[in-house]
């Protein structure tokens, strides 16, 4: 009995930490929909008797970086690479058809639905696709083996670098543009972390990226690393979310 009740213990112990390291970083959503997610344990909502497509969408992209912590913003080339994954990854998953991409008039403003659905009308669309990304990024000093080889082994010393630690957020909304009404939406999250050397060493085995979703790491360009460990960490996010939305989508549609 005594095993059994620590192995409850250790199992909701695991429970709250998943939970905690989730929840970084928060939504963002609801700060431009002024809506709230429906369910409390599903990131995707769907109302499935008004959503039964197909949908030709603007498309818009936001990457928010207003909340405490946040990683600084994306690059004009990180936001585009991300605005081209999302069209490719919702057409292959949803009724969603990507038929314009549209471009905030200040992206450091918040806009609300209303706001959304007048651009959209105005753009002629009939439905607007919101792709939020926001990340939180923790960077910390470590050792690493100088040929990138964890096993390296033959008790060589490491060498002093940094890993940073990217923690994406991908959120996607539908707005109906002709009453602000949201028919769709999910979420999804992914870290990716980049390790690099303490200048002036020097390894071609560095900068490395490694991912959540993928065994194989990247190797950037150092002076793009930091872009492209946001850019990559946002995607892995937005695949999650992009099939969530995939698999609850009525499969009539």
């Amino acid at each position: 009995m005594a095993r059994v009740r620590l192995l409850t213990s250790a199992l909701l112990l695991g429970s709250v930490v998943l939970t905690g390291c989730s929840e970084k970083p928060l939504s963002r959503m609801d700060s431009y929909l002024g809506v709230v997610s429906q369910g409390q344990g599903s990131a995707v909502s769907l109302q499935a008797e008004q959503a039964t497509g197909p949908f030709d969408a603007g498309l818009i992209l936001f990457n928010d970086t207003l909340a405490e912590g946040s990683a600084p913003a994306l690059s004009d080339r990180g936001k585009a690479f991300l605005a081209d994954q999302v069209r490719q990854r919702i057409e292959a998953t949803t009724p969603i058809r990507v038929v314009k991409v549209l471009a905030a008039a200040d992206p450091s403003q918040r806009p609300d639905r209303q706001t959304l659905a007048r651009l959209a009308q105005e753009q002629g669309l009939s439905y607007l696709l919101v792709a939020l990304f926001s990340s939180a990024e923790s960077e910390v000093p470590t050792t690493l083996p100088l040929t990138g080889d964890p096993e390296q082994g033959g008790g060589r010393p490491g060498v002093p670098g940094f890993v940073a630690t990217n923690y994406a957020l991908a959120e996607l909304a539908l707005i109906r543009a002709a009453d602000a009404e949201v028919i769709a939406r999910s979420d999804g999250r992914a870290w990716t972390s980049l390790e690099r050397l303490y200048v002036p060493v020097k390894s071609n085995a560095y900068p490395v990226i490694h991912r959540s979703l993928r065994v194989a790491p990247i190797y950037p360009p150092e002076d793009q690393a930091k872009d492209i460990l946001r850019s990559i960490a946002g995607d892995e996010a937005l695949e999650q979310a992009t099939h969530k939305l995939g698999q609850a989508w009525p499969r009539s549609s």
